[in-house]
């Protein structure tokens, strides 16, 4: 859940250090949900290390995605900035989605 919260964490940096900026809140948002598609989707039958890796890597594409997609709609230039920005923020979600799969192989007692 740490891994998850630190694109939030950056953004509520940025948004208290500048006084009004709240874009990187909506672009962690955005790369949230991104992220969560896939889970949601592979939820019944992904389980164990098979299962994780193809789903953080579906994660990882529209986390990304969805990352570029909010701060074009928010006005940002398309450029190597928000590249960065994004493709952090989408691996931050597709490792925390990779342990949330391995987090539901858990043997019963």
């Amino acid at each position: 859940m740490l891994i998850a919260l630190g694109p939030f964490a950056f953004g509520v940096v940025r948004a208290l250090r500048t006084g009004s900026d709240l874009r990187y809140l909506w672009v962690a948002l955005a790369a949230l949900i991104g992220a969560a598609i896939p889970i949601g989707l592979g939820r019944s039958r992904a389980r164990g290390p098979a299962a994780a890796a193809p789903l953080a890597v579906a994660a990882l594409f529209l986390s990304i995605l969805f990352a570029l997609l909010a701060a074009r709609l928010l006005g940002t230039v398309m450029g190597l900035g928000i590249l960065v920005v994004a493709a952090a923020f989408g691996l931050c979600f597709a490792v925390a989605a990779a342990l949330h799969v391995l987090a539901r192989e858990r043997p019963s007692l």
